[in-house]
């Protein structure tokens, strides 16, 4: 699939880039991790599997959003491998929406994180809790991010660095995540980002009685939306 989707967009005319672990063997997990692709310019490709995450836009729209801030431009600048074409020189800056974009990142993930555990899907909800962890840690490095994970886990101290590794070996090796694990996620992500983060349990009394409620965290701390009534019931945890 990838090929075919790199192929098309190639002869096409797009400028096409692949970022992310994709280029990092030893963060790469066959199982979860996505192959990440920037096309410039060039025809639309509507189909594309569920592991291939793709990106479509024109080298102006791209250079803008460098300039202001957006986070993408670290793994394209820091990430990244061309396949064809000849992509624009930008210019990345950390601005206020680089920091509130990577904090609502890691906010949707920690709220996949307990979804995730609440249905049993442990293996999805070990990749939110890594991307969570990843991006706090670029958070914290934000003037100068390492992406790599063995790197990034050499430049910070302490609990961050452990879970990093910790959720690094499990994705490596076709692991899940356990609710002790999950809740150190919340914790230190929580300290990071100046977010009061619930445990797994805290959020499971809430649930209780509807296996589907919705979860929604911001910068106050999480909601859980009873789905199932109407109208829903939503509590902060």
């Amino acid at each position: 699939m990838l090929s075919r989707v790199i192929e098309e967009l190639c002869s096409s005319g797009a400028t096409v880039i692949l970022f992310g672990s994709v280029n990092r063997p030893r963060d790469f997990s066959r199982y979860l991790s996505d192959i990440n692709v920037l096309a410039l310019g060039g025809s639309r490709v509507n189909e594309v599997n569920g592991f291939i995450s793709l990106i479509q836009t024109n080298a102006d729209t791209l250079t803008n959003r460098c300039y202001y801030g957006d986070p993408l431009c670290i793994w394209l600048i820091r990430d990244s491998r061309i396949i064809c074409g000849s992509p624009p020189e930008f210019k990345f800056n950390v601005t206020t929406w680089t920091i509130d974009a990577i904090r609502q990142l890691i906010l949707n993930n920690m709220a996949l994180l307990y979804e995730n555990i609440l249905l049993g899907n442990s293996t999805w909800a070990l990749n939110n809790a890594y991307h969570a962890i990843k991006l706090a840690a670029i958070y914290k490095t934000i003037d100068e991010p390492t992406l790599d994970d063995l790197e990034l886990a050499d430049r910070i101290n302490g609990k961050l660095s452990n879970l990093l590794l910790r959720l690094h070996k499990l994705r490596l090796n076709d692991l899940v995540i356990n609710i002790e694990d999950a809740d150190k996620v919340a914790e230190e992500v929580g300290t990071i980002i100046g977010v009061r983060l619930p445990s797994v349990g805290n959020v499971r009394e809430k649930a209780l009685g509807n296996p589907y409620a919705s979860i929604q965290c911001d910068n106050y701390g999480c909601l859980v939306f009873k789905s199932d009534e109407e109208p829903w019931n939503y509590y902060y945890v």
